[in-house]
């Protein structure tokens, strides 16, 4: 069994284990989420900057995008955020062939072009 890593700051042991379950349920590294989840909004699940919401700082349309069917604010649920943001951080990984750095920046940036350029709209979740 390998060693606990200790909470990072903000990080509950309940925000850990849906963040743990996110990334197992979209086949990625947690520690990918993990860092994600650092950059964007340091494990407060409730962060907001300009149109963007949550742990993940997910704009509405993109977790729309993704099948979101409910208000702006439940994305600041850290459930619903992450379900949403690790949906469309995977379709970042996939176009950036697993490479962690290519894949956060897909995830700033938008992927559509990209993904769509490669083949793996459906793949991606951007197109049904």
């Amino acid at each position: 069994m390998g060693v606990r890593k200790p909470l990072y700051p903000n990080e509950t042991p309940a925000l850990r284990a849906k963040i743990v379950a996110a990334a197992q349920h979209y086949d990625l590294p947690v520690d990918l989420v993990q860092r994600l989840v650092i950059r964007e909004s340091s494990h407060q699940p409730r962060a907001r900057n300009g149109p963007y919401y949550g742990l993940l700082q997910i704009l509405p349309q993109t977790a729309r995008t993704m099948g979101y069917r409910g208000p702006d604010e439940g994305l600041l649920d850290a459930e619903t955020n992450l379900k949403y943001g690790v949906k469309y951080l995977r379709g970042a990984w996939l176009v950036a062939e697993g490479d962690p750095d290519e894949a956060i920046g897909w995830y700033a940036r938008g992927y559509y072009y990209e993904a769509k350029r490669k083949g793996l709209l459906r793949e991606t979740g951007l197109k049904s």
